[in-house]
């Protein structure tokens, strides 16, 4: 008799962590959902009007554009924060947790504070980040391509300029600027390619590397990502190395004095 008792309380006890974590796991329920237009320029809009929630602290919904996993989009009471709506452990869209300011799975208890970093197990990497804020309508702007400052000029109307000047280095045939405009959707590498103007003067080539989306870094005269060895000449033609192919090419045009470039690929 003891010894059964002995077993049971041990069976019990294994039992108890799994109990536990699935009684924490579905204390919350996911947040509504939003369907929202297609980002524009980077930039996913949340009308108020569509989503009342994010007009009082604590609110959150999950805005989704088409074709897309969706946003978890929150109010943390000093501003706006956005997470990508999926946990990267199995997919299952996260929910805001208000009085912690943190998001969670209610499918298996991960854990991620309000700027993604990962805090409770079983994920083990950080949700994606985005810069929100108001706009001077009053709706919630999710900024899903953030610049990293080299580009003055954000992307408008699928297109973002730069004067030659502000780059001395494109002056010259084999000059390359690596950067991200605020509104792109990738970061980018603008390469002075001919003397002279016209479409084909300077190239604006995608800084993902083909084979495991590192950032491919100049290194004159041509492009290499620094992860496994793969290059690239000034065009984004795969020359070597692992990748897969060559880098995605975006149309770009130069007038003299402004740099053009589209966020239409280029064949």
């Amino acid at each position: 008799m003891a010894d059964f008792s002995r077993r049971s309380m041990i069976r019990t006890a294994a039992l108890v962590p799994l109990a536990a974590k699935l009684g924490c796991a579905r204390r919350i329920d996911t947040n509504r959902e939003v369907f929202v237009a297609a980002p524009v320029d980077g930039d996913v809009t949340i009308a108020l009007s569509q989503a009342p929630e994010l007009s009082q602290s604590g609110g959150a919904v999950i805005a989704v554009p088409p074709g897309d996993v969706g946003y978890l989009v929150a109010n943390s009471g000093t501003g706006y924060l956005a997470l990508r709506a999926q946990c990267p452990h199995e997919g299952c869209p996260v929910a805001w947790v208000p009085e912690d300011k943190q998001a969670e799975c209610p499918c298996h208890g991960s854990r991620f504070a309000g700027d993604g970093t990962v805090l409770h197990p079983p994920a083990i990497t950080n949700l994606t980040a985005y810069p929100a804020e108001a706009d001077a309508q009053g709706n919630v702007v999710v900024h899903l391509f953030a610049g990293d400052g080299t580009f003055k000029n954000k992307v408008q109307d699928g297109k973002f300029t730069f004067l030659i000047a502000d780059f001395p280095v494109l002056a010259n045939v084999g000059g390359i600027v690596l950067g991200r405009p605020e509104g792109f959707p990738s970061p980018l590498l603008v390469t002075r390619l001919l003397a002279g103007t016209g479409p084909d003067a300077v190239g604006a080539i995608s800084a993902v590397c083909s084979h495991l989306g590192c950032t491919v870094l100049p290194a004159t005269p041509n492009l290499e990502c620094p992860c496994h060895g793969s290059t690239f000449d000034p065009t984004g033609k795969f020359l070597q190395g692992p990748a897969n192919g060559n880098l995605l090419r975006y149309a770009a045009d130069f007038d003299g004095t402004t740099v053009t470039v589209s966020t239409t690929l280029r064949p």
